[in-house]
């Protein structure tokens, strides 16, 4: 029964981009190759899901992950753009998501994502989300608090999460 109601959260989240379960917040979530396939990352308490796969179909790609185990690089408050980017692994690949917004782009500028898909390090693939597609929670993302929550600090000398 437990495992029937996960995947149904999961894949009530692809439904459409950036459409979340109402009990949760949309981390990143767009559209790619003009809407035919979707990206959708929520946070709902303590954990992380990230399903990419056809518009209203079956995610081809179904991840859950308690939020000390995903990676965060949040902005550090500098540069040209506002930027954060959040990593989930799974069997040796590692999915890079991030968002940007250009600081002095003006009202109305969208924001810009994707998702980078590693593994040992050599990129297997850089998909950048549609134009006009990104839905983010925006800055801070809210998977910075829940890290704290659960007890990590961020330190931003090291660049790592104790």
């Amino acid at each position: 029964m437990r495992f029937s109601f996960s995947c149904l959260v999961l894949l009530a989240s692809v439904q459409s981009a950036g459409a979340c379960p109402v009990s949760s917040q949309t981390l990143v979530s767009c559209s790619f190759k003009g809407g035919s396939k979707v990206l959708t990352t929520c946070l709902s308490g303590n954990q992380v899901s990230y399903a990419f796969g056809g518009r209203d179909e079956e995610p081809d790609l179904a991840l859950r992950r308690n939020v000390r185990n995903v990676g965060m690089v949040p902005w550090p408050g500098i540069g040209g753009a506002i930027w954060e980017e959040f990593t989930l692994k799974n069997k040796g690949i590692s999915y890079t998501v991030y968002y940007s917004q250009e600081r002095n782009a003006g009202e109305g500028a969208p924001l810009t994502g994707g998702v980078i898909v590693e593994r040992g390090g050599e990129e297997l693939a850089h998909l950048r989300c549609d134009r006009g597609s990104v839905e983010s929670s925006g800055y801070g993302l809210p998977l910075f608090e829940a890290k704290e929550r659960a007890g990590q600090v961020y330190s931003l000398e090291a660049g790592s999460w104790q």
